[in-house]
């Protein structure tokens, strides 16, 4: 069976990603279009996909457990003559957050050890000349910007060139709870990951409804995504993910493993999607769903709509629910 080459890194968004991207292109383009601006934590590595499950909940375990931190990028540096790479360091502002953090995320025998010791940093160039090296890092001697962390992400890479993130691990405490004398984990974050994507499978529910993509049912731009899974003694037993826009928002999809369904999970799951997207400030949430699971939204506090909004799309056979969260 094939493997997952996987790697875990911290990304960068905003205005500092958009610069990065640009000095990567000045600098001869290195990465641009294949993988995004980052910081390794973990080097790429083959994961057999039976021990994919285990490892993603092993890392929201860790992730769960570390708070954000903050770190300045800049200046320039190089890894000459080990090797033709010129890249910004990396400097916590706080501490040994992120070395902490490396530390226990290569706690695992999945990772090789490196017999180099760890640098953070930025990339921004491979196998340049050394006189364009010395140039950078004249032009680039200063601190650049400083950047808050509040998660780290897996990124997989499905031919060896490119790289896309894949799944995000949130630095947000895991609430635990109980439901049929079972006790429970249960995590926050904005995509799916693998095993949910598996889970969905298997259930025969597309994977789609977890994929941080604008959903084709909720017509509207801007959409931003939430996603929930439920573990039980570190093996996912229920997902759910929702999506929301300005005050809107839609409840995507909510899914029990066969074998833990009846004991109150998939409430758990819809009760934790309204409480994440309330925090948005979504005051309208919509779920679209089969007519046979009516009852069950229903029973969890949802009002039957018959007028449909203009930005919701009516799927043959189903039937539409929605709670309300204005104070208006």
């Amino acid at each position: 069976m094939k493997r997952h080459r996987i790697g875990i890194v911290h990304t960068f968004s905003g205005e500092p990603k958009a610069m990065l991207e640009g000095l990567r292109i000045g600098l001869g383009g290195f990465g641009v279009g294949r993988i995004c601006p980052h910081i390794t934590l973990l080097p790429p590595t083959n994961i057999h996909p039976s021990s994919m499950a285990g490892e993603i909940y092993r890392l929201r375990a860790i992730a769960s457990e570390t708070d954000p931190y903050q770190v300045t990028i800049g200046p320039a540096a190089t890894f000459h003559p080990v090797s033709p790479v010129l890249y910004l360091s990396v400097e916590e502002n706080d501490g040994n957050s992120m070395a902490n953090l490396v530390t226990r995320l290569a706690r695992s025998e999945l990772y090789k050890p490196s017999s180099r010791p760890y640098v953070p940093h930025v990339t921004l160039s491979d196998g340049v000349d050394f006189a364009r090296i010395v140039a950078a890092t004249q032009v680039l001697d200063s601190e650049l910007f400083t950047f808050s962390f509040s998660s780290f992400e897996m990124m997989l890479s499905g031919s060896q060139a490119y790289w896309e993130i894949y799944s995000d691990f949130r630095f947000a405490k895991c609430r635990k709870v109980f439901r049929g004398g079972l006790e429970l984990e249960v995590f926050s974050h904005q995509s799916g990951d693998l095993a949910i994507y598996s889970l969905a499978s298997d259930l025969d529910i597309h994977q789609s409804c977890f994929w941080p993509y604008p959903d084709r049912r909720f017509r509207i731009d801007g959409q931003r995504f939430i996603s929930i899974s439920v573990y039980n003694r570190g093996n996912l037993v229920a997902a759910g993910s929702g999506c929301y826009s300005s005050v809107f928002a839609l409840i995507r999809s909510v899914v029990v493993k066969s074998e833990f369904q009846k004991i109150g999970l998939g409430s758990l799951i819809v009760g934790e999607l309204l409480y994440a997207l309330q925090l948005t400030g979504a005051e309208m949430v919509y779920a679209i769903t089969e007519h046979a699971n009516e009852n069950f939204l229903l029973g969890l506090g949802a009002e039957k709509l018959f007028i449909w909004p203009p930005f919701l799309v009516q799927e043959k056979g189903t039937t539409l629910n929605s709670w309300s969260f204005s104070s208006r």
